[in-house]
C-alpha cells in the first residue's frame, strides 16, 4: 500500500478501516461506551508496553490461554492516560474511578493496571476471538481489493491453528486504534466529536460493496459524485445505539460537527458528502490511515501470524 493507490481504491480501503476501527473499540470496552473502551485500550497497552517492544515476550504470550501475568504490567497514571487520549483529566479520573469499582481496573499509588483475571475472563476471551476474527477478515477484504501486495509473505508458522495468536493480535491492533487518536484530536480536536464523525461516515458508506471502487477507476471525481446519492442519512438514535452513549450527547456532538460544516443534514439524518471528504485533512487521514493499517499487517507478517491466512486467500483465489 502507498502513496500511489489508486484513489478509488484508497477511499474503499478507508471505509473498510473506519468500520474495523469502530467495532474494535466497541469490542475492549467490556460492555460500556467507546470513551471508556478507548481508556481502557490505553491502559491496557500501556500496562503490556514491554511486552509489545520484546518479541520473545510477544510470542511467549501470544495466545488466549497465555496472559501475561500481573507483574508484568506496569501501571499509567491517570494524567499520562487521558494526555495520550488528549481528554480532559477528570473526565479520565472519573471515569477510571467507575472501571475501578466494577473490578476492571486497579488504581495503585502509581497509577492503573488491568489485571489478568478480567483479561482472562470468558467476556474478555470471546471479545478478544472476535478481535482476532476482525483483524483477519478485514486482511481478506483489503487482499480482494488488490491492496498488501507488497507485504513479505511468511513462509512457515510457529502458531497451532487451531489455537491462534489471539493475544498477539489484539495487541498489536489495539496500537493501530490508538494510533487514530493523534489525528482525530488534531483535525476535529476533540476525540468523541471525532468518533462520532467516523460513526456517521460508517452508518452513511457501510452496505456499499468492496468492487464498488473497480467501476470508479475510469472517472474518479464523476464516481465519488454519484456515491453521495448512495449515502445512507443516520440519525443521532442510530448513533447514540451504536456508540453505546446519551442521545443526548450525541445530538449535542452531532450540532457541532453541523455547524462546523463537517456533516450535512439530509431530512432527519446527518451525511458525509464528498464535497466534505475532498477536503485535505480527510484525504491525509485516509492516505495515513493506510500507512498504519500497512505497519499492522506487516507486524503480523513479520510473527507470522499471516501464513495461515495467505493460504486461505490462494485458495480463494484458486477456487475462483
Amino acid at each position: 500500500m502507498s502513496r500511489d493507490t489508486p484513489h478509488p481504491r484508497l477511499r474503499v480501503a478507508a471505509r473498510l478501516a473506519n468500520g474495523f476501527a469502530l467495532d474494535l473499540v466497541k469490542l475492549g470496552g467490556f460492555g460500556r461506551d467507546v470513551i471508556d473502551a478507548l481508556l481502557l485500550c490505553a491502559i491496557s497497552q500501556a500496562n503490556v508496553a514491554q511486552i509489545t517492544r520484546n518479541p520473545e515476550l510477544q510470542t511467549r504470550y501470544a495466545t488466549l490461554d497465555q496472559p501475561p501475568p500481573d507483574d508484568l504490567r506496569r501501571p499509567v497514571s491517570i494524567s499520562a492516560t487521558a494526555n495520550s487520549l488528549r481528554i480532559p483529566f477528570e473526565t479520565a479520573r472519573r471515569r477510571i474511578a467507575a472501571l475501578a469499582e466494577l473490578g476492571i481496573v486497579i488504581i495503585h499509588p502509581r497509577g492503573v493496571t488491568i489485571p489478568t483475571a478480567p483479561m482472562n475472563s470468558p467476556f474478555y476471551r470471546m471479545a478478544s476471538a472476535a478481535h482476532y476474527e476482525l483483524v483477519r477478515q478485514l486482511y481478506f477484504r483489503l487482499r480482494g481489493i488488490g491492496l498488501l501486495e507488497d507485504l513479505a509473505r511468511p513462509e512457515t508458522s510457529i502458531y497451532d491453528p487451531a489455537n491462534p495468536p489471539v493475544r498477539l493480535v489484539t495487541r498489536l491492533s489495539s496500537d493501530y486504534v490508538l494510533r487514530l487518536a493523534e489525528p482525530i484530536n488534531q483535525h476535529i480536536g476533540d476525540l468523541v466529536t471525532g468518533i462520532v464523525l467516523m460513526a456517521v461516515i460508517h452508518a452513511n458508506t457501510e452496505h456499499l460493496p468492496d468492487d464498488e471502487g473497480e467501476e470508479a477507476d475510469a472517472n474518479p471525481v464523476a464516481a465519488a459524485l454519484a456515491l453521495d446519492g448512495q449515502r445512507r442519512p443516520v440519525r443521532a438514535s442510530a448513533i447514540a445505539e451504536r456508540l453505546g452513549m446519551p442521545h443526548e450527547t450525541i445530538r449535542r456532538h452531532l450540532g457541532r460537527l453541523h455547524s462546523d460544516d463537517r456533516c450535512e443534514r439530509n431530512g432527519d439524518g446527518y451525511v458525509v458528502t464528498t464535497r466534505i471528504l475532498a477536503r485535505e485533512p480527510f484525504f491525509r487521514h485516509m492516505v495515513d490511515n493506510q500507512s498504519h493499517l500497512h505497519r499492522l499487517y506487516a507486524q503480523l507478517s513479520d510473527y507470522g501470524v499471516l501464513f495461515e491466512w495467505e493460504r486461505e486467500v490462494q485458495a480463494l483465489r484458486g477456487a475462483a
